[in-house]
């Protein structure tokens, strides 16, 4: 479920990429449209974050994790990816340093479980 909500957000941030495209009629680059530039980072921003948390969730389950914690990990990733998306949108610091910390603590937490959880398994 984590993943199918990971790429609707991702869906969701590249649609406003492209309205914004189509409104400015920019379809290479930015064109220094500031809006464009803040939607295009939001974008890449979910995508570079997204991929490494989802794969590693995927890993941690594979590798028999219980499912209170997969879950508990999912909620930490869409939760704090879409806080991060939001604040960084809508220019609301707190919320996108938010986002950006549980990312951070969830990036590392997890990467952990899944070092600890292969070496047990072995």
């Amino acid at each position: 479920m984590v993943c199918g909500l990971g790429v609707l957000l991702l869906a969701g941030l590249s649609m406003r990429v492209s309205r914004l495209r189509l409104r400015h009629r920019v379809f290479l680059g930015d064109a220094d449209v500031k809006e464009l530039q803040v939607a295009i980072r939001a974008h890449g921003n979910a995508v570079e974050h997204l991929t490494p948390l989802l794969l590693l969730l995927v890993v941690y389950e594979l590798l028999g994790a219980r499912k209170i914690l997969v879950d508990m990990f999912g909620l930490a990733i869409i939760t704090a990816r879409v806080c991060h998306a939001a604040g960084y949108l809508r220019r609301v610091g707190v919320l996108q340093q938010t986002g950006l910390a549980l990312t951070y603590a969830t990036e590392a937490a997890l990467g952990l479980m899944v070092i600890l959880r292969a070496w047990v398994s072995r």
